[in-house]
């Protein structure tokens, strides 16, 4: 995805009062859960409204390794948060990131990027959880092996 011409000036600035903001929303099959801004305020960007929250994502780099997880911590400062995330247990929660410019919140910079919320973990801090692309590369596939112990056939 390209980005604007707005954000490529700001990004080459030396000095720039533009700020780039990430836009959080947490899903499941059921609807939207909720959704954050790395802010100090309230962001409404397409009609939404973003809740301000301290919260870090770490998106993955494009290699041709191993697949390895991207990192997602929110401030544990409310609790209804890790309520709502307990609540969804055993379903696929589904985490979107946008990035956006604080001046021009309906523009996507980069995104929206989807991923799988798993492996949440919650201490008085912070929740936790790594987010794992929607590609197969992060799973067995196909999930069955094929062995002569259990295939005589196949084998000769």
């Amino acid at each position: 995805m390209k980005l604007s011409q707005n954000a490529i000036v700001a990004a080459l600035a030396p000095e720039t009062e533009k700020v780039f903001l990430h836009l959080l929303t947490i899903e499941t099959s059921n609807g939207v859960l909720l959704r954050f801004v790395d802010n100090n305020q309230h962001v409404s960007s397409r009609g939404n409204q973003y809740t301000a929250a301290a919260f870090t994502v770490i998106l993955p780099e494009q290699t041709d390794s191993a697949p390895r997880p991207c990192r997602l911590a929110i401030d544990n400062s409310d609790l209804l948060i890790f309520q709502e995330i307990k609540n969804a247990a055993g379903q696929d929660i589904t985490v979107t990131v946008c990035v956006i410019m604080s001046d021009t919140p309906d523009i996507y910079e980069r995104g929206p990027l989807k991923y799988r919320l798993r492996n949440v973990r919650a201490s008085k801090e912070s929740i936790e959880g790594e987010l794992y692309d929607f590609y197969l590369n992060d799973r067995k596939f196909p999930k069955d092996t094929y062995s002569p112990e259990d295939f005589e056939g196949m084998f000769y």
